[in-house]
């Protein structure tokens, strides 16, 4: 390319492209948010877009921190596997959610998997080019100490959960965490439940039925409907104590009811 062609300015489409992908990603995550028109016209050529299906790695325990990812598009749960070799679901990140981040590293290796649980879409960037953005923007870089706060507080909680909670109290904590109007949408199987609180598949499935029958929940569609929010909490505080091996007495079952 001559030194004409290399100073002449983009061409009208490319900084169509340019701002049609910065308006997206500013739609898409609060992180992008944070970013003025300049840093996104400098962040865009540093990413790449990458595809996984379900149940691919994005990365593991051990990995070296590569790449970070911004996801467009499904499911990744982040998780560690424990000594006994149970898995422990740190976190679940849908779409517009930053992927492999500091959050999930120590002494430059990571200290957590990532899976992806759908088929899934991201973009992603190096992790020398990612710093080298953060350190460039302070807003970037509260907004990411912001999102790494949050993690850091939801993985002690979930660890004090497992230590100091009946598995029923868990669970009731878990759905009055993830209901958005009433309304709990899992977006997890059973088993995925079962590893984000520490306990079994058929415990979960036993106690969401259990909670069912005494009416703190109720089937809505492929969700459930907080029908019964103090009984929820009850048990999500441990004032209640819900068995998943005993059924529900029909009489407790008849009072617990709305």
């Amino acid at each position: 390319m001559t030194a004409d062609a290399a100073s002449r300015p983009m061409p009208r489409g490319h900084e169509t492209l340019q701002r049609s992908i910065a308006w997206y990603l500013r739609q898409l995550s609060r992180v992008m948010r944070v970013l003025n028109d300049e840093e996104l016209e400098r962040l865009i050529p540093l990413l790449s877009e990458r595809r996984f299906s379900a149940r691919d790695y994005l990365f593991a325990t051990g990995d070296p921190p590569e790449r970070v990812f911004l996801l467009l598009k499904g499911r990744v749960k982040v998780f560690q596997v424990a000594e006994n070799g149970k898995e422990i679901i740190l976190d679940v990140v849908g779409r517009g959610d930053v992927v492999g981040d500091m959050a999930v590293v120590e002494d430059g290796e990571r200290i957590a998997c990532a899976q992806a649980l759908d088929d899934t879409v991201a973009v992603s960037i190096s992790w020398e080019d990612f710093a080298h953005v953060v350190q460039q923007s302070p807003r970037l870089g509260f907004a990411m100490f912001e999102l790494t706060a949050r993690r850091l507080m939801g993985m002690q909680r979930t660890f004090m959960n497992i230590v100091s909670k009946p598995v029923s109290a868990r669970l009731a904590d878990t759905l009055l965490n993830r209901q958005e109007g009433g309304i709990v949408r899992l977006g997890l199987t059973h088993q995925e439940l079962a590893q984000t609180i520490g306990t079994s598949r058929e415990t979960v499935t036993a106690l969401l039925s259990r909670f069912t029958v005494l009416g703190a929940i109720a089937p809505d569609g492929d969700a459930y409907r907080i029908a019964n929010e103090e009984l929820l909490e009850d048990i999500a505080e441990g004032h209640i104590q819900v068995s998943p091996r005993h059924p529900v007495p029909p009489q407790q079952a008849g009072h617990a009811t709305p």
